[in-house]
């Protein structure tokens, strides 16, 4: 299978060029795509074919963002009378792609009616060729779960006009991201905040974080031994690793397409050190900051999640029984964009 994916102008002054996905994997192909979006007029209609993907720097970090409605520097609807925009944070790894079939049918749900905005974690999408990505040895606090926290702060300081109600949207660690953007960020009219699967407490006490801790711990030099071997392979037996590690499971494109940068060293090793930072930072539920804001969230739980078990959903019921904490009871897993982006999009209500 081919397909043409823009990437857009980058703002870090790296070539514009397209990239073409054969069977899973990224190609250069040149500027043609220029002239083929040029003789496109642009309508509503057209919205979710212009899926937008590009880069644009964020605290000196060339961050890949990926939009459906409006790109960043197009005028959003002057005649839109909710005047809303989702911004969607990432878990861990924080590559948008991940998402893509879950943006785009969310998009196609809400009726293309209201512009979605996803911003990677910086440093975990390798940069194209050409953009500068400040190392880890000389900046940790910059990628850091407390330097991705100021790094969506800048972002949406940066691109969101103040005139919109945002909604936003969390999944796993970005959940955590979220309940602290609704604190440093008091200026932003947030009307709405969903967190999907949320890891905001007890992180390395749940049944997944007791599990990963002594990898991230002991482990984590060999795993990164491990991924410099295999990035020197081509992106073609990249792939088929991938496809052979995914052998049972119907997995989307964009999946496969946002495990690729697990093969490169500095995307493997900004995961894992943003990993350990949570486990060791994500511990105590932040009551009063939930508290204060309890009418703008709904808690979305899964019934066999590892890493938020059923046990905080409890908890958390009982804290504030008053909230809107929802159990997901389809059996979708913590990271359900590998295989239901589509159905959890049709379960997942945008209430606002």
């Amino acid at each position: 299978m081919v397909m043409l994916v823009c990437c857009g102008k980058l703002s870090c002054k790296c070539s514009m060029d397209i990239m073409v996905v054969v069977s899973g994997c990224w190609v250069s192909s040149g500027r043609l795509f220029r002239k083929i979006m040029a003789e496109i007029p642009y309508s509503p209609a057209n919205d979710l074919q212009f899926l937008h993907q590009d880069f644009v720097n964020v605290l000196g970090v060339p961050t890949h963002i990926v939009t459906s409605g409006r790109w960043l520097d197009e005028p959003l609807p002057d005649n839109d009378p909710g005047r809303f925009l989702i911004l969607f944070i990432p878990g861990n790894p924080g590559a948008l792609e991940y998402y893509i079939e879950f943006i785009k049918a969310l998009y196609e749900g809400l009726q293309r009616t209201i512009p979605i905005w996803g911003i990677s974690h910086a440093g975990h999408v390798s940069a194209p060729p050409g953009c500068t990505v400040p190392k880890l040895q000389e900046n940790e606090n910059l990628y850091s779960l407390e330097g991705q926290i100021h790094h969506k702060m800048a972002f949406i300081n940066t691109y969101v006009p103040r005139d919109r109600r945002v909604i936003l949207i969390g999944h796993s660690i970005g959940c955590y991201v979220v309940l602290e953007l609704l604190k440093r960020l008091p200026h932003i009219q947030v009307i709405r905040c969903f967190l999907l699967f949320p890891t905001i407490e007890r992180m390395s006490t749940s049944p997944q974080g007791q599990w990963v801790w002594p990898m991230l711990t002991y482990l984590r030099l060999p795993a990164l031994i491990s991924v410099y071997a295999l990035s020197y392979l081509s992106p073609q037996m990249q792939c088929r690793l991938l496809e052979w590690y995914f052998k049972d499971r119907s997995i989307p494109e964009c999946v496969l397409n946002a495990s690729l940068n697990l093969f490169q060293p500095d995307c493997a090793k900004l995961c894992m050190h943003l990993a350990k930072d949570e486990l060791e930072n994500v511990t105590t539920l932040d009551v009063d900051n939930i508290r204060e804001n309890l009418s703008r969230i709904t808690f979305y739980y899964g019934a066999n999640d590892n890493w938020c078990p059923y046990s905080y959903y409890q908890d958390l019921k009982e804290i504030f029984p008053q909230g809107d904490i929802r159990l997901d009871k389809n059996n979708f897993e913590h990271a359900f964009v590998l295989e239901n982006s589509k159905k959890w999009s049709s379960s997942f209500r945008l209430d606002t």
